[in-house]
């Protein structure tokens, strides 16, 4: 890219504040957008630095994280979950007397391989009239989009793992109470040896009014505009905020809550960035594509650490 394209980009990005950014947007934006009508092929390479800038923001700030395994290998590289390690035994025995050994059994799953993907079309008059405000409404809407997909995940899979038995609950919005909570909190808490998760989104959440969370100094604070975090019974509680469809539908049901032990799950990410691409379409019209490699598997559930509870 040229030299002079870089130094005017980084003027911006180095701005000292709002104003000044805001400022020095305005005056570049006629030659910033000149320049990348006329070679789009370098508009793919900002595209990249700014798409993984925006996904390291949203995934360093996610709250899927603090709740199940998150771990990134590289982009050919298989991931293995390895559970139930037994046969080992340590024992107290005379002084000098035969050491006996044993044979260790685990478990092993492969963990699945998809893609997060997004796309987003514009006219190449975005670009050359106003490229900074086309940018960062392009990055934004990455962001957003793959900020909901493992949360929107993790949801579906606990709702697909549990819907009978000891770990799963169907009680009165009205009458909800402590008790039947931890009917279900504890068979997964036991299950999972601690490190367990509540969460439900803040509609779910008002159900709760009867029941003694607690919320630290920090009660007003947004993660990543994911929820707040707070503890009952010296669990983590999690509330999750809810997203809209394109159609306006929200996302996340509000009549649920999700209880996931922290060995519940692991989340994989192949490969440290995503793939971005720029196409050309009819009409002077262009696409931004991104993907990236990544799979979740709830592989705790049928050990008895994922919960659900329905509240009608």
């Amino acid at each position: 890219m040229d030299q002079a394209i870089l130094n005017l980009m980084a003027r911006v990005q180095q701005a000292p504040d709002e104003g000044a950014r805001e400022r020095l947007q305005g005056e570049t934006n006629p030659v910033l957008g000149a320049h990348f009508a006329r070679y789009p092929h370098e508009l793919e390479e900002f595209a990249f630095d700014l798409l993984n800038a925006a996904w390291a923001d949203a995934m360093g700030q996610d709250i899927v994280p603090q709740i199940i395994e998150v771990k990134t290998v590289g982009l050919g590289e298989p991931d293995y979950i390895d559970e139930d390690l037994r046969g080992q035994r340590a024992y107290w025995q005379g002084k000098g007397g035969q050491i006996l050994s044993d044979i260790i059994r685990y478990e092993r799953s492969q963990m699945p391989r998809e893609e997060m993907v997004t796309a987003f079309d514009y006219h190449q008059d975005e670009i050359a009239t106003n490229f900074w405000g086309t940018f960062e409404k392009v990055t934004g809407q990455a962001r957003e989009k793959l900020r909901q997909l493992p949360v929107e995940r993790l949801i579906e899979l606990v709702q697909a793992a549990i819907s009978s038995g000891v770990n799963y609950g169907v009680f009165s919005a009205s009458t909800f109470s402590s008790a039947q909570l931890d009917s279900v909190l504890l068979e997964v808490a036991r299950a999972s040896r601690g490190g367990v998760t509540i969460f439900g989104t803040d509609v779910a959440m008002t159900h709760l009014a009867g029941i003694g969370l607690e919320f630290g100094d920090n009660v007003a604070e947004q993660v990543f505009r994911t929820g707040r975090i707070g503890q009952y019974k010296g669990h983590r509680f999690v509330e999750v905020e809810n997203f809209e469809n394109f159609l306006g539908n929200f996302v996340l049901p509000d009549d649920e809550l999700w209880i996931v032990g922290r060995n519940a799950g692991r989340l994989t990410y192949y490969g440290p960035q995503a793939k971005v691409q720029q196409l050309r379409l009819p009409s002077f019209f262009g696409r931004w594509e991104t993907a990236r490699d990544a799979g979740m598997l709830l592989y705790g559930a049928d050990r008895g650490r994922v919960g659900r509870i329905v509240l009608v």
